[in-house]
């Protein structure tokens, strides 16, 4: 039996649209859970830059929800490193204060020298106590952004975890900033000297040739991609400048 070709387009354009509308029903229906895997995989992130767990278990769903609610405070400062708060923050207009104001922020001075009117500050919480600072930090590598969070010890003097992103760099280059041999190397370092504030260098080539007697300020960079390096060690530096009035509180100086 021979359809005409009205029959067969009206057909096909009938398939395209059922079929349309389940892939669309489907994405509806799995936004939430998409978007929860994403703040997930984000808090999981800090979590390890603050150490935590501290058996070094790989959690998952609603344990990173209980260790998070536990153990981390989300604390928000500015250029003086004065504790900010209010309405005058709440970027989004949603009437909480969250990371995604923090992200507004920083997008409005995007693209000049500006520094954001305020940043976030991950806090691990050890009973009443604090066990370390996270701070978040962003940058360029070669083929787009990259970014991290660099956790210090209670004193804000001395490094004791970090997290890096490279969505875009190049795998087995750029993309080893986001590998163990690359983080584990910023473990112990130190970011003051004689109670001055210090920038980590990223050097090319090893740091314990590089930086003769200084290599407690020096991490080796990613053989091969100088670039995503380079990227890393402004990145740092920039973000130790804008919180280093709040770590200067933090050492009661």
């Amino acid at each position: 039996m021979a359809f005409s070709n009205g029959y067969v387009f009206g057909f096909a354009t009938a398939i395209c649209v059922v079929c349309s509308v389940a892939v669309a029903s489907v994405s509806i229906g799995l936004k939430d859970r998409q978007d929860d895997n994403r703040r997930r995989d984000v808090q999981k992130n800090i979590l390890g830059a603050l150490g935590l767990p501290e058996d070094g278990r790989d959690l998952q769903g609603e344990e990173i929800d209980k260790l998070w609610q536990d153990r981390v405070e989300l604390r928000f400062v500015d250029g003086t490193g004065t504790a900010v708060e209010g309405a005058d923050y709440d970027k989004n207009g949603d009437g909480d204060l969250t990371q995604a104001d923090a992200d507004l922020a920083r997008a409005a001075v995007k693209g000049t020298d500006k520094a954001p009117a305020f940043s976030s500050v991950y806090v691990r919480k050890d009973g009443p106590q604090v066990g370390a600072y996270a701070l978040p930090m962003y940058g360029n590598g070669l083929w787009g952004p990259i970014s991290g969070y660099l956790a210090l010890d209670p004193s804000g003097n001395k490094v004791t975890g970090t997290t890096f992103f490279a969505p875009k760099e190049t795998p087995g280059l750029g993309a080893e900033i986001t590998e163990p041999k690359f983080k584990s190397q910023w473990v112990g370092k130190k970011i003051t000297d004689g109670g001055k504030s210090r920038p980590i260098r990223v050097v090319k080539g090893e740091a314990s040739v590089l930086c003769p007697g200084e290599t407690d300020y020096c991490v080796d960079g990613v053989s091969g991609a100088t670039i995503t390096s380079r990227g890393v060690d402004i990145m740092v530096e920039e973000a130790l400048a804008f919180y280093d009035p709040y770590l200067m509180r933090i050492r009661g100086r």
